[in-house]
């Protein structure tokens, strides 16, 4: 672990009163480690800390993390609720204080059916915020904890800070959704993770391999019909001009863009312009897929 995930984990331990926080960081920066260390600091004696919307990669992380020699067993290592585990056994690790992972359609049927105790409920993580919506499963499972238990900490994290941002105020309704207040960014360019990336630079091998003849001859065939899309949708006037430029028009992020700026006057758009940005979107898989 590296200072910057001492200082994420001291910013969510320092005002306990506020219920946890939502944590957004740059892919990449171990976010296993901090849920690891997170594990490490929890006692039994607190309450059962639940472990929600983790895929099996990230199972398999934080595991390894917490386990590097699989010969060794730790006490503290979360297991899984699944529901092979009969109701009885289910109500008696709901109340061994430990961690587990959990899939949300377990627990919201343990939850309506009671046999979940919320007091004995100390905390939830949150992997994967960036997939919630006011909808969601996961969002009624924290109404349903914060109502009977109002010392219950809620800790949420993403590492897909383009996702966050995608649609109206998507930060600020996954805070609402969850009922926190506090929401902890972390880029690459902040001051602390600059330093530690800085410090340990990665090696960098760059092995290129040349396209053929026809390859680039497909290349150029989409790269036009991508232009042409482009000069079709300056004609709209409702889109900025500036972003629109074939360049632009290579990265996976374009049609986000064009989409993020045609969203609230999306409802206005005609058929054709709609195709475009459908096209656009199309033609930058195509250019993926050539390569």
């Amino acid at each position: 672990m590296v200072q910057f995930h001492e200082h994420i984990i001291a910013d969510l331990l320092e005002e306990p009163s506020d219920g946890g926080g939502l944590v957004v960081l740059s892919s990449g920066l171990g976010m296993h480690k901090i849920i690891t260390a997170l594990l490490h600091l929890h006692h039994p004696s607190e309450g059962t800390l639940l472990i929600l919307s983790a895929s099996p990669s990230q199972k398999h992380s934080i595991l390894t993390s917490l386990n590097p020699n699989p010969n060794n067993e730790v006490t503290n290592s979360p297991s899984e609720i699944t529901s092979d585990l009969q109701a009885h056994h289910r109500l008696s690790l709901y109340s061994s204080g430990n961690a587990f992972f959990i899939t949300s359609r377990i627990l919201i049927v343990d939850l309506l059916t009671r046999r979940l105790p919320t007091s004995a409920v100390a905390g939830v993580v949150l992997l994967n915020a960036h997939s919630l919506s006011e909808t969601c499963t996961e969002a009624f499972i924290v109404r349903i904890l914060r109502s009977s238990n109002k010392n219950l900490y809620v800790r949420a994290f993403s590492d897909k800070p383009h996702a966050m941002v995608s649609g109206f105020a998507k930060a600020e309704r996954t805070l609402k959704c969850l009922f926190l207040r506090k929401l902890y960014l972390w880029p690459r360019f902040q001051v602390y993770v600059s330093e530690d990336l800085e410090r340990y630079p990665p090696e960098v091998v760059d092995i290129r391999v040349p396209m053929s003849a026809y390859m680039v001859g497909i290349q150029k065939a989409v790269i036009e019909v991508m232009d042409a899309c482009l000069k079709e949708m300056r004609k709209t006037n409702k889109v900025d001009v500036e972003d629109l430029t074939v360049e632009n028009g290579l990265f996976k992020s374009f049609d986000e863009i064009v989409r993020r700026q045609l969203d609230p006057i999306w409802h206005t758009l005609g058929k054709k312009t709609k195709q475009l940005v459908s096209d656009l979107k199309t033609l930058r898989k195509l250019l993926d897929y050539l390569v």
